[in-house]
């Protein structure tokens, strides 16, 4: 079997025109390319061609990407929607004589495919209004607390104050009677060991700070504020994956009247500065033994 590549890497480091000469490379070596599959949480959303940085006809040169722009924004697309679609792709893309690459930015659609992602059961929801009850009451520290007496080899590797991820640890282990981290163990990856090769792509950081500001003001350029504009006219709630696209938030204050149009894109540059500086982390603590580029 072709092995199947995987292209990881913060945003702006320039992984899909990476994905693409390697798709190109491999057609002129074997008289068979790559096909390309969207590994990135924001550019599956239809309606954000250019705040989600999606690759353009002209950036994709003719090579077939899969899974871009696909989804309504106002879905709540999670990991596990992304591996139902993944998996028969990467079947049907190996049955074709081609080669699968993934590229994107979003370090957990990587892991879930090939480490597993854990097959939890809907939660009812008197388990999610407890542990959001918790929070609100008593606080931050008193739902890790409780996350603490409940999963303490979950709650163990939350870093900070993570709501996010406390109230999920709350909610599975209230909710299912099995704390998550037991969970988390009962997985299967979608591609096994010796079918994949990982390789992560992290620019010196000072030039990546650079391309994001010159990418963002080419997106003003080229229709960001229209775009947003738009996505903002649907009125989805403001709690939507789709809605925290690179600079979404900041525009919307803009347009609101809130600050002007300079303000808005300094801010936006830095939020997706700090973004970057985030996925660099966590792809640099996860990936380790991904080839780095």
């Amino acid at each position: 079997m072709k092995i199947i590549h995987c292209i990881a890497g913060p945003t702006a480091s320039g992984k899909s025109a990476y994905a693409v000469k390697l798709a190109q490379s491999l057609q002129s070596q074997k008289g068979f390319g790559g096909e390309i599959i969207n590994a990135d949480a924001l550019q599956v959303y239809a309606e954000l061609q250019i705040l989600s940085a999606r690759p353009t006809d002209a950036e994709m040169q003719g090579i077939p990407h899969h899974m871009f722009g696909h989804i309504d924004p106002s879905e709540r697309y999670s990991t596990g929607h992304w591996l139902r679609e993944v998996d028969p792709l990467i079947i049907d893309i190996l049955a074709r004589g081609k080669t699968p690459i993934l590229v994107g930015g979003t370090g957990l659609y990587f892991k879930a495919l090939t480490q597993g992602l854990a097959q939890i059961p809907k939660l009812p929801d008197s388990a999610m209004e407890q542990a959001q009850s918790l929070l609100d009451t008593d606080g931050i520290l008193a739902l890790r607390t409780r996350a603490d007496n409940l999963d303490p080899q979950a709650t163990a590797k939350v870093l900070g104050n993570d709501p996010q991820r406390l109230l999920r640890i709350v909610s599975v282990a209230l909710g299912t009677g099995k704390p998550l981290s037991v969970w988390q163990k009962e997985t299967h990856a979608v591609l096994p060991a010796g079918t994949w090769k990982g390789m992560v792509i992290l620019p010196k950081r000072e030039n990546l700070y650079d391309k994001i500001n010159a990418r963002f003001a080419d997106m003003i350029r080229e229709g960001g504020l229209a775009e947003a504009k738009h996505v903002l006219s649907l009125g989805l709630a403001s709690d939507l994956p789709a809605m925290k696209a690179i600079g979404l938030r900041e525009l919307a204050a803009h347009l609101n009247g809130e600050i002007s149009l300079d303000e808005a894109i300094e801010l936006a540059m830095r939020q997706t500065r700090r973004f970057a500086k985030r996925q660099y982390t966590w792809l640099r603590g996860q990936m380790p033994d991904w080839t780095l580029i």
